[in-house]
């Protein structure tokens, strides 16, 4: 991918760190940007733009960053999206971590473990889902607990995406893998349940307005659910407003507000995919989240999307999913870590907007 040229604030060259200096873990502040951006460069195939620095590390209204710094050079960091939960009764302050890592050279030497034990000083909990083989070893061993597992799914709507993976399997031509999808599959995948609820009502919105959170005001049931943040929502709408579309869906029953869903709208290049990023109502039945996946389903159908992604940790909305004849991809363990006692967190609620995930998405499709 090319260059664009940098003003001033951005141009950043690469400094080998000296290794008879201290090595001191920073919060991350804006003096620190062009560290992180040689930092980035050296470590992620990510946009290396001026709009994109701004964007990714001084607009976004809630995270927190840990530098490792040495003579002014980043060596590892680990970021975390602050979020409010409601337990129970309770709100809780927490942290979905993302963006751990520390520069290639350096692997083995501890100073990732460092910058996260950092942020394990602080007083909120702390949850990752997934991460790499690595992550997956590691966290155990800093005392971290397994909190259930978060399942991914996929919905193929036009065959092109599983064309693909036909070709790649069976060395099927993509024209014949479309060719059977439509023939054999898209009508199956296509159906929806069709639930009778009455005085059921969905409607568009325009934002994450006031009302919805009204759905997290109060005691939620036996599942932790993470909830929204209308700055951090706005945040991510406006890092790629020309590239990528959210959609979000307002449920009533009886003209009371019951849940909401917000869809990530993104081109690729086979065309349109979306991801469920939220999808909830307090105290749901599986009839009722079943109702949602299909009214979401529906109502991103006028992009003819290619597939909808989805992730659930509770097996209500993973069975809706599976009603509405998403596949199951893949379950990846949540863990968390906590000081307090061991039925704090409850069952948590989580979807395909945890930690990084959203943020990956609006980035690679971007990209791409």
């Amino acid at each position: 991918m090319r260059r664009r040229p940098r003003s001033s604030l951005f141009q950043v060259t690469t400094v080998a760190p000296r290794q008879s200096l201290p090595i001191e873990i920073v919060p991350f502040e804006p003096r620190y940007l062009k560290a992180v951006i040689r930092f980035s460069e050296n470590t992620w195939a990510r946009p290396q733009t001026e709009a994109f620095y701004r964007w990714r590390y001084l607009e976004c209204p809630s995270q927190i960053g840990l530098l490792a710094l040495q003579d002014g050079e980043c060596l590892a960091m680990v970021w975390a999206f602050a979020q409010s939960y409601q337990v129970g009764p309770r709100r809780l302050n927490g942290l979905e971590t993302f963006d751990w890592f520390c520069l290639p050279e350096l692997q083995g030497s501890g100073l990732g473990v460092r910058v996260m034990q950092a942020m394990m000083n602080r007083p909120e909990f702390i949850i990752a889902a997934g991460g790499t083989a690595d992550t997956l070893k590691l966290l155990p061993r800093l005392k971290w607990r397994p909190h259930g597992e978060l399942v991914q799914f996929t919905l193929p709507l036009e065959g092109a995406a599983l064309s693909m993976d036909f070709k790649r399997r069976f060395g099927l031509p993509t024209s014949v893998g479309r060719a059977i999808f439509k023939l054999s599959m898209k009508p199956w995948f296509h159906a929806r349940p069709k639930l009778a609820i009455e005085g059921s009502d969905v409607r568009v919105g325009s934002d994450v307005e006031p009302e919805i959170l009204q759905l997290y005001a109060s005691d939620t049931g036996d599942a932790s659910v993470r909830v929204p943040n209308p700055r951090f929502v706005s945040w991510l709408r406006s890092g790629f407003p020309n590239r990528v579309q959210f959609l979000p869906l307002y449920f009533r029953i009886r003209d009371a507000l019951r849940g909401w869903s917000l869809t990530c709208i993104y081109r690729t290049s086979l065309g349109w995919e979306a991801d469920i990023f939220e999808l909830f109502a307090p105290q749901a039945s599986e009839d009722v989240y079943t109702w949602m996946v299909a009214e979401t389903v529906s109502a991103i159908s006028a992009y003819r999307p290619d597939r909808v992604h989805a992730g659930a940790s509770v097996p209500s909305l993973q069975q809706a999913l599976h009603r509405n004849r998403f596949i199951r991809r893949r379950a990846v363990p949540i863990q968390a870590w906590w000081t307090g006692p061991a039925d704090l967190l409850r069952p948590i609620h989580l979807t395909n907007d945890t930690g990084d995930a959203l943020l990956l998405t609006v980035i690679d499709k971007a990209i791409s």
